[in-house]
């Protein structure tokens, strides 16, 4: 098993030879395109569950101040 490939034409993943490059995307036949798929840092990731929770506390905190007054 190879690589895991991005078409970005058709946006389909496949997997791709266990040596070199894909020829082409299986769906669309796109020759160009073809990216490796890549996975997010793990310190990015942490920070956005860290600004999502923020907003969430933004959020609810907005709604609780309203309701309170």
């Amino acid at each position: 098993m190879g690589m895991q490939y991005h078409c970005s034409r058709c946006h389909q993943r496949f997997a791709g030879p266990a040596e070199g490059a894909p020829e082409h995307c299986p769906r669309c036949k796109a020759e160009a395109g073809l990216e490796p798929d890549k996975r997010a840092p793990l310190a990015m990731l942490l920070f956005a569950a860290f600004l999502a929770t923020a907003v969430l506390a933004s959020v609810v905190g907005g709604a609780v101040a309203v309701a309170s007054s």
